[in-house]
């Protein structure tokens, strides 16, 4: 499955993008993400990342992310849209401006395109880094926590991508506090990184209780029985 955001507007690109990132990561909390920037691109590596990890275990969500910076990759991606349409996991490409071929192929095979070639009314000026909001979460900030939950709601971020990206921070805070390494816990080195320094925060129960507080706050909200947004903020409020 293939989804792609691009246009001149990189910045409104990026938020998009992020925020259905977020989201498909608090929906598929079994799924591996894998981030591959231009510097990271290789003629195979979109074959590497076709297939899951094994017969029964986790299929990935893949960000490639503004990849024909690299100019080895302009037509490497042409080549390699259509296999990314018809793999089991979820592909995100996220480009600036585009070419005439690569356009034809996105708009071949694509899911989902997303053009944003001007900022639109209301939408953010800026990129809004989402996860801002996670750190304060990981170093038990209320306030911080608080006031980048309120940036991030005035710039148009929706509250399900916002408790997709707070749950993911969790997530990692819970697997780094039981593995040794990066590789053990299944996460990249800057990120279990972070999440090691962060898990002291907090107490095996309390990790476990705040993670539940937002699962049920997700499904809740999606049923109608309360207000997401009220929810989030008054959750945050609660962590010090």
């Amino acid at each position: 499955m293939l989804y792609v955001f691009h246009g001149n507007n990189t910045s409104l690109s990026s938020h998009k993008a992020s925020a259905l990132i977020a989201s498909l990561r608090a929906k598929k909390t079994d799924a591996s993400y894998v981030r591959i920037e231009a510097g990271q691109w290789s003629p195979t590596i979109v074959e590497e990342h076709l297939g899951g990890q094994g017969l029964f275990s986790n299929k990935y969500i893949i960000f490639l992310d503004r990849v024909t910076e690299n100019g080895e990759a302009k037509d490497g991606l042409v080549e390699s849209v259509s296999v990314m349409q018809e793999s089991p996991n979820i592909f995100i490409v996220l480009e600036g401006k585009v070419n005439t071929e690569l356009t034809k192929a996105f708009e071949k095979h694509a899911e989902k395109i997303v053009v944003s070639d001007e900022v639109a009314k209301g939408a953010p000026k800026e990129e809004f880094n989402i996860f801002a909001l996670a750190d304060a979460v990981g170093s038990r900030d209320p306030f911080k926590a608080w006031m980048t939950y309120r940036q991030a709601i005035d710039k148009g971020t929706e509250p399900e991508n916002i408790i997709g990206t707070i749950f993911w921070q969790l997530k990692s805070m819970v697997l780094a506090a039981h593995a040794s390494s990066a590789s053990e816990a299944g996460l990249s080195p800057f990120v279990y990184s972070k999440a090691k320094k962060t898990v002291g925060n907090y107490s095996a129960s309390e990790l476990q209780e705040l993670t539940q507080k937002f699962v049920t706050l997700y499904h809740d909200g999606h049923r109608g029985k309360v207000s997401m947004e009220l929810g989030i903020e008054k959750t945050l409020l609660s962590i010090s």
